[in-house]
């Protein structure tokens, strides 16, 4: 029902604004402006969203919506937001679930494909990000071309608001998600320093920030790393599980398929993904993350032989 009247909301928005973009431009933004606002409103709602499936029905058409209402608004902010994490969310809770689930059946070919559709997902939202960045500091491109331990300075000088975790947390959790879907490029794995760089000055401005999901992404990078500090990543997912009391089920999800795997401990892992699926909507605002974790958790005890 909320997915229906938000598409009967954003089609009437849209009518009128294909009509003042006619009549003058100054028009167009206020009416893209006054639609952001409605969609900034309604976040929390699809959040809390309580059918996968449908949810992930809807989420291509919003984002084609959404690039359309960004060309009138190319610096609005909360449109900038919106349409990253809409990419982000949709490249990991549905189309890097099917590529998982196509590798595990054996159909390399289509996982890579969809692997790739993930990719591009990343990079759209990686730029979007970085020019949010920029309007707040215009240095951000020279600071990611000098070294992590620049890069790192150059963060604390230039964001020392909790505000900030926000948009550090988005830019690094999307060139990380690039990164692990880019596998076989050595040049794009060699930045996942960078991407952790953005993310660890996230954690310090706000830790709590978005179910501490700063935890959860810097534990799952660094177990991911060649030499992997296995212990280190495990700190992190513990204080992810500890921030969010184990309600928020990416921590447990993400322990079990990077940590525990890693270490080859399975009775960790049906451990982890037994409580991901006896779980009965331990945090509501964070209901479609909870269950994009399930829906991931019953794929990998499906297919635990083929991860260890």
């Amino acid at each position: 029902m909320y997915q229906d009247l938000l598409s009967r909301h954003l089609r009437s928005a849209l009518g009128v604004l294909c009509i003042v973009v006619l009549g003058g431009c100054d028009m167009a933004k206020f009416t893209a402006d006054s639609t952001v606002g409605l969609f900034t409103r309604a976040a929390p709602a699809f959040e809390s969203y309580w059918d996968y499936d449908l949810a992930g029905e809807a989420v291509p058409a919003t984002i084609v919506q959404f690039e359309g209402i960004l060309r009138v608004i190319p610096d609005n902010e909360s449109m900038l937001a919106q349409l990253s994490q809409a990419y982000v969310a949709y490249a990991y809770g549905w189309v890097e679930a099917d590529a998982e689930a196509l590798d595990f059946e054996g159909n390399y070919e289509e996982a890579d494909a969809q692997r790739g559709r993930a990719r591009t997902m990343y990079l759209r939202a990686m730029d979007l990000t970085r020019h949010r960045i920029r309007l707040h500091n215009g240095d951000v491109d020279i600071a990611v071309k000098a070294t992590v331990e620049e890069l790192e300075e150059w963060l604390q000088a230039a964001f020392v608001e909790a505000a900030d975790a926000e948009m550090l947390l988005w830019h690094g959790y999307a060139w990380g998600s690039y990164i692990n879907t880019s596998k076989d490029d050595m040049e794009a794995i060699a930045d996942l320093a960078y991407a952790k760089a953005f993310v660890a000055r996230s954690i310090e401005l706000d830790p709590n920030y978005y179910n501490a999901a700063g935890y959860t992404f810097m534990g799952v990078a660094t177990a991911s790393e060649m030499a992997a500090d296995l212990d280190a990543a495990k700190v992190y997912f513990e204080k992810a599980l500890a921030r969010t009391e184990r309600r928020a089920l990416q921590a447990q999800l993400n322990m079990a398929r990077y940590y525990a795997v890693k270490t080859s401990d399975r009775d960790l892992f049906h451990k982890l993904l037994t409580e991901v699926m006896d779980a009965h909507d331990p945090l509501p605002e964070a209901r479609l993350s909870n269950l994009m974790a399930r829906e991931r958790a019953a794929l990998y005890i499906e297919n635990a032989d083929q991860l260890f």
